[in-house]
């Protein structure tokens, strides 16, 4: 009867585990785990099984991560080829002479043209492009195909302005002209280029930097780049030209006049320029300034003291011993005494013929010639009462 029971216990599974007996192998088992344990929804996996899971988890959150890092990347890329929004202001960038198509890159990025330099270059390999150097107008953060097609129209016409400089100019005359008319100029950039020396003429005398005279009077075309140093160095040159184109390099020609320097004669032309009232009676007065220096006696000329009087800020004074009072002191005074232009260059080169030692005043913009000091007092009375200033 036990026997049967014990039989029916193990059926049912209610027997105990029997430990140590002898003639039999024990097992351990695992307890057995009922479904309503665990949950209807969950049934346990083998273990190959949960590790595919696993891996391919894993490769879904790669997938997606490099998904994301594609599409930023992207979104990057396209923000610098081409910018969101409408185009910045306008730029104006300078492209120097000899820049290649990568460098084109660099120096549109340091002008906030474009995002990247490096993607720029890049972008344009495959691009049929060439660089030509000059000023162009861009806008700022245009996209690169906005800033090759600027590139492709070529450099803006560089705008051109005028300033003209009167004849008998001094030259602190000449910087007040230049800073006044010209308004990419400041006057500091002027001075300099008037007074530091960088600008030297060969008509000059060894070791002098002073420009007085020797620029010539005229009217000059201003580029973009035009600064005051290039166009006092044009100026400069332009007077060398006319004198060569005057007849300069043969001297005054004319009997009885003394043989000057190209200098000399430039002073003797700024004299001209400051007396004559007109260029038909220039070169009677280039005569006279000729035979008085023949004859040695002062060239009683009051524009010479005038002009010192400007230049130092003092009054003047026609009892001086300065070189520059023509009353008192015979020869040429040590400068020109302004700017001289084309009619005055060619009546010191080409004097007219005559005895004359004298000019006065008779109406204005008129003088009269003679040789006789007696008619000229006779004349200078007739000026001072018709008070056109002789005296």
């Amino acid at each position: 009867m036990t026997e049967h029971l014990d039989q029916d216990a193990d059926r049912r599974g209610l027997r105990a585990p029997t430990e140590g007996r002898p003639g039999r192998r024990t097992r351990r088992t695992r307890p057995a785990r009922r479904l309503d344990d665990v949950g209807e929804d969950f049934v346990e996996l083998p273990p190959h099984r949960r590790s595919t899971a696993k891996v391919a988890v894993v490769m879904g959150v790669a997938a997606a991560v490099m998904v994301i890092v594609g599409v930023t990347a992207r979104s990057w890329y396209a923000g610098r080829v081409d910018p969101p929004g409408p185009p910045g202001g306008t730029v104006t960038v300078e492209v120097p002479a000899g820049t290649s198509v990568n460098g084109l890159g660099s120096v549109l990025a340091d002008a906030g043209v474009i995002r990247s330099a490096t993607l720029f270059r890049f972008w344009v390999r495959s691009k049929d492009v060439s660089v030509e150097a000059g000023s162009y107008r861009f806008r700022r953060s245009s996209s690169f195909a906005e800033a090759l097609a600027v590139v492709r129209t070529g450099p803006a016409p560089p705008r051109v302005s005028k300033v003209t400089i009167p004849e008998g100019l001094t030259l602190e005359q000449i910087q007040a002209q230049l800073a006044k008319k010209v308004r990419q100029f400041s006057a500091a950039d002027v001075s300099a280029a008037l007074s530091d020396g960088t600008v030297r003429s060969p008509i000059a005398p060894e070791g002098t930097t002073d420009l007085e005279g020797l620029l010539f009077p005229s009217t000059y075309e201003l580029g973009d780049g035009t600064t005051p140093a290039t166009l006092v160095n044009r100026m400069a040159q332009q007077m060398v030209a006319e004198l060569q184109q005057t007849g300069g390099d043969q001297g005054v020609q004319g009997a009885g006049v003394p043989k000057l320097s190209t200098y000399q004669v430039l002073i003797v032309a700024s004299l001209v320029q400051a007396e004559a009232g007109s260029a038909e009676e220039a070169p009677r007065i280039a005569r006279v300034i000729y035979n008085r220096l023949r004859d040695g006696e002062p060239l009683g000329i009051d524009a010479t003291s005038k002009y010192l009087a400007e230049r130092t800020g003092k009054p003047i004074d026609f009892a001086s011993d300065s070189p520059y009072n023509t009353r008192r002191r015979a020869g040429l005074p040590p400068t020109p005494i302004g700017a001289p232009g084309e009619y005055a260059l060619r009546a010191a080169l080409r004097p007219a013929d005559g005895p004359w030692k004298y000019y006065v005043l008779e109406a204005p913009g008129r003088h009269v010639f003679t040789a006789s000091y007696d008619e000229f007092l006779r004349l200078k009375q007739a000026c001072e009462a018709k008070k056109l200033g002789c005296g």
